[in-house]
């Protein structure tokens, strides 16, 4: 499909998907998360495709929901909401949110946070992979202050990430945190100076895309996403499974080749 609201661009295995915006300061209007998340699929199904790396044009991730939304009824929102952003019936009913589909995808998912990122744009960065921030980036749930609370799962999400007592100030004050703050808190894993954010997000996305096994990535992620809703010995046995079925494939013989003979991988990715 032609995006209006964001921009989609492919290279070296790395697929980029840019909020745009910037008039806005990214603010997401449905229509932004319907194309967040067909971009997404696109890069799924995409096989020279690795990585996937989200960000914000200018100087904003995402302000949160766009003010015409929050003008219009609750109802009417759903609605359109839904138009945007129907969900693959097959998944399991925990991964068919407008945000939580990312955790049953393929492909590793990195937010490079290139400014304030609150609200919604805060509720979807929860559900990438890794979270990196530039030193200007400031993020907070905020709805508190605006006479709302909470969405999408944020409220199962952001505990597993930081921990329960760190979520629960943030959602009772809906203050924001500095870049610095949020590395302290583990919300993100790494801090870099503005001009350098994209640069070193990319270096991360380019590592995953080259030194790691495309399937490996995959059943690992859907692994911990998956376990994170049951109990150890289910994990227990269904890791034992799948760690069985990738011995002997053609990425687990060139893992162990490449490593013998001291040179970089080339996954086929089968």
């Amino acid at each position: 499909m032609a995006y209006e609201q964001i921009l989609y661009d492919t290279s070296d295995r790395i697929a980029t998907i840019t909020l745009n915006r910037p008039d806005r300061m990214n603010a997401m209007p449905p229509k932004m998360i319907g194309e967040i998340h067909d971009a997404l699929q696109q890069a799924d199904r995409d096989d020279s495709v690795r990585v996937v790396l989200v960000t914000g044009a200018g100087k904003a991730f995402c302000s949160g929901m766009d003010m015409d939304v929050l003008r219009t009824p609750a109802a009417r929102v759903m609605e359109e909401a839904k138009e945007h952003n129907r969900r693959d019936e097959h998944l399991k009913p925990d991964f068919r949110g407008a945000f939580s589909y990312m955790l049953a995808l393929r492909k590793p998912i990195i937010g490079a946070i290139n400014g304030v990122c609150v609200g919604v744009g805060f509720t979807c960065a929860l559900y990438f992979d890794i979270r990196v921030a530039a030193e200007s980036a400031r993020m907070g749930i905020l709805y508190p202050r605006r006479g709302l609370s909470i969405e999408e799962g944020a409220s199962w999400m952001l505990p597993r990430l930081i921990g329960l007592a760190d979520a629960i100030e943030l959602v009772v004050t809906g203050r924001t945190l500095s870049a610095r703050e949020a590395l302290e808190r583990r919300l993100v894993t790494h801090v870099f100076p503005d001009d350098q954010l994209m640069a070193k997000a990319r270096e991360l996305a380019a590592e995953i895309a080259t030194q790691c096994s495309p399937v490996g990535v995959a059943v690992a992620r859907r692994m911990v996403y998956e376990h994170m809703l049951t109990d150890l010995a289910t994990a227990i046995r269904e890791d034992f499974q799948e760690l069985n079925k990738l011995f002997g494939g053609a990425d687990f013989r060139e893992g162990i080749k490449a490593f013998m003979q001291r040179r970089p991988p080339n996954f086929p990715g089968r």
